[in-house]
């Protein structure tokens, strides 16, 4: 009767361990994939980027170039 019951709680153990990892990485993995594979909303405006879409340094970048001042040297 010993026996059995230590062998139960040895399978109880490595099950338990083995049910949390595939939790943890259905959880992680899975919503992951579901994220980047989701469908993209259309956007009204044809994809066009407007002047508040450019981050501030290729804005700066091209301001510079229209002053023909080129790339800056660091």
């Amino acid at each position: 009767m010993h026996l059995m019951m230590e062998a139960t709680r040895s399978l109880g153990g490595v099950l338990l361990q083995v049910v949390a990892a595939l939790l943890l990485e259905e959880l992680t993995f899975g919503g992951l994939v579901r994220l980047f594979v989701a469908p993209r909303p259309a956007t009204g405006n044809g994809g066009a980027r407007s002047e508040r879409s450019l981050s501030l340094r290729r804005r700066i970048r091209e301001h510079k170039q229209k002053r023909g001042e080129g790339k800056c040297s660091h």
